[in-house]
């Protein structure tokens, strides 16, 4: 009867705690702001531009 317990918490209880954690990081993960957005475009041109030079 364990074995069959242990069995069946594996495979339905593993991919149910992955699913769990994978929701958990895409509900909580930061978004930048626009004004973190446009920083972040120009840092890149002036890295391609220095880059360039």
């Amino acid at each position: 009867m364990f074995e069959n317990s242990m069995w069946l918490l594996v495979v339905a209880g593993g991919p149910l705690i992955l699913a769990i954690v994978i929701a958990y990081a895409l509900l909580t993960r930061r978004r930048r702001g626009t004004a973190e957005r446009r920083e972040s475009e120009r840092a890149t041109e002036r890295l391609y531009r220095e880059e360039e030079d």
